[in-house]
């Protein structure tokens, strides 16, 4: 081997000017806590700092000497063969290498090898041997980690903020849609009730007058008056179906249809409501009803108007479709577990048919052997439809030997 020349000076050291012997090696960086290592030509080492044996996991006494490949762990010498024959070649090598600890702690080196080069024949230089160094580079990756993760972090606040700006959009139609649709909702049902009004109005008054002529008529005590006492009531009768009818299709096309509420209950006196139920129904069919009080409660929770249509509503089918001489029931109790008030309407009629049971409530559903009577198939479906705005239900419930029950059951208690 040549003799070593003279070293540069202490300000010029650096990887790249590490080209002197071993022996200026051995005594400049031995005690160095660089991890670093440096081996010959023949692939030796000359020289391993504790810090380097270390980080490799090797015992720092015995292993200067030992060939690169015994000494080196054998994955790394695998990963990084290219680097290390490139080395020996004399071409400088540059590579990252990382370090999981028992902790989970990750660690970085930066790893270069500098070959030693030697002039040679014609000018030429020969690599007599490579120059390990590591550098610590783990804060630049916890960096890189940091700043990888904040983007992360920006993109996905970016696409929240781009997502929450197309969901306000959204929202803002939807809520202008809803607006629209609520104006035009109220306005139709602000038709329909002025119409409702104004056609109402003088039907009743005609009910009316109808009723008092034939009292008159009666009071008179005249001969042959029969056959105008039953066209007048003949008339009535028509006058209650277009009323009734009328009285459905306005609560079917506003509160029930367009899917509103029944409205806040309200206390409302029982008794009364049974006697306005009763003044809706045509006189001379009202003697067939027998109400039956079950109930010692006199004040309930409940939406009058829409309650007084749905008891009509029942009162009418049972007159309608049971014989004409037989009694029609409104039975009235209530219920304490749960608290619960029940309206029963028991008929003596031919019974529901298996067949119309399971679309009985349903709208425009009419029995087929009833086709010939008025009506639009609206009066059991606004029954349901009431029920289910006070959290009720509806039964219709054979009666032996004939007929049917239709029993309400509508809780009571709610509002408070």
């Amino acid at each position: 081997m040549p003799p070593d020349p003279t070293p540069p000076s202490a300000s010029s050291y650096s990887a790249e000017a590490l080209w002197y012997a071993p022996a200026q090696l051995l005594r400049l960086f031995g005690s160095s806590p660089v991890a670093m290592a440096y081996w010959g030509r023949d692939q030796r080492l000359r020289l391993a700092t504790p810090q380097w044996c270390e980080w490799f996991g090797v015992p720092a006494t015995g292993i200067v000497g030992q060939l690169l490949g015994e000494a080196l762990p054998p994955d790394f010498v695998q990963q990084h063969q290219e680097a290390l024959q490139a080395a020996a070649q004399g071409l400088r090598q540059q590579f990252d290498i990382r370090k999981t600890d028992p902790h989970g702690q990750v660690a970085w080196r930066r790893v270069s090898l500098s070959p030693h080069l030697w002039p040679g024949p014609a000018g030429s230089k020969t690599a007599q041997g490579t120059l390990m160094l590591m550098q610590d580079c783990s804060a630049e990756y916890a960096n890189a980690a940091q700043a990888d993760a904040l983007r992360a972090q920006l993109a996905a606040l970016s696409s929240t903020d781009l997502e929450r700006t197309e969901e306000k959009g959204e929202l803002l139609k939807l809520r202008t849609l809803l607006d629209w649709r609520t104006a035009m909702l109220t306005e139709h049902s602000e038709m329909l009730q002025l119409l409702s009004h104004e056609i109402r109005q003088p039907l009743n008054n005609a009910s009316a007058a109808m009723q008092a002529t034939m009292s008159a008529i009666a009071d008179l005590q005249l001969a042959q008056t029969t056959p105008a006492t039953k066209a007048l009531l003949r008339a009535e009768h028509v006058l209650q179906q277009v009323i009734g009818t009328l009285d459905n299709t306005l609560a079917a096309g506003t509160i029930l249809a367009v899917g509103g509420h029944a409205g806040a209950s309200s206390d409302t006196d029982l008794p009364t409501l049974v006697n306005l139920v009763l003044h809706d129904i045509a006189a001379d069919a009202r003697p067939r009803i027998q109400v039956v009080w079950d109930a010692e409660a006199r004040t309930v929770q409940l939406h009058p108007a829409l309650m007084r249509l749905t008891i009509r509503n029942l009162l009418n089918n049972a007159l309608n479709y049971a014989p004409a001489d037989s009694p029609v029931l409104l039975r009235l109790a209530d219920s304490d577990d749960p608290l619960a008030l029940i309206i029963e309407v028991i008929d003596e009629g031919p019974g529901i048919p298996d067949s119309l049971r399971p679309r009985l409530f349903e709208k425009g559903t009419r029995g087929s052997e009833h086709r010939h009577r008025a009506g639009a198939g609206l009066g059991l479906f606004i029954v349901r439809s009431v029920v289910q705005l006070h959290q009720g239900t509806v039964q219709a419930l054979p009666r032996q030997p004939n007929g049917t029950i239709m029993r309400i059951e509508l809780p009571q208690g709610l509002d408070d």
